[in-house]
């Protein structure tokens, strides 16, 4: 005789694990996100010891770095505006594909911690303004390259530093 419920006592059996986990806190995903940051900072900085250019840079207004980055949406935008910049820089010694592929998950912790607090994501409307980044490379590739990078590391501890005190979108 067969027993028609033991095929559903082993499927229950197999969902036991689901009903038992608990949400990531939002404590573990800031940590998270903060370690990641100082490891995308320490990369940049190990391999890119130049000292950064103090003058105005015309035309690399594009890049961001400027403004303060109180929101998770602001922090967002911004990644995302690096993430379109970085695969176009030509650096030899900075590990751009690492860097890239660290602020694609930061990106990620990001959006994980705006998710625990309700916050909905746009995408940034810089990036149309950003065009063809070939033509803007050409004209002064390196320093191009150095004033992102300055940048980026300076959002990225804009990031750190504002981290701990978001409450809110």
């Amino acid at each position: 005789m067969r027993c028609p419920g033991l095929p559903l006592c082993g499927l229950l059996w197999f969902w036991l694990p689901l009903f038992a986990s608990r949400p990531v806190k939002i404590d573990k995903v800031k940590a998270d996100t903060k370690n990641l940051t100082r490891t995308i900072i320490a990369r940049i900085q190990e391999e890119h010891t130049q000292t950064p250019c103090s003058e105005p840079t015309a035309g690399l207004d594009f890049i961001p770095g400027e403004r303060p980055l109180e929101s998770l949406d602001s922090m967002d935008e911004t990644l995302q505006i690096f993430q379109r910049i970085l695969p176009s820089l030509p650096m030899e010694n900075v590990p751009v594909a690492q860097i890239f592929n660290d602020i694609e998950n930061l990106r990620s912790l990001i959006q994980t911690l705006g998710s625990h607090l309700g916050c909905t994501f746009h995408k940034s409307s810089n990036l149309a303004a950003l065009g063809n980044l070939t033509e803007l490379l050409t004209l002064s590739p390196y320093t191009t390259a150095v004033v992102a990078l300055d940048r980026l590391q300076t959002c990225l501890h804009s990031i750190v530093k504002h981290l701990d005190h978001i409450g809110s979108c």
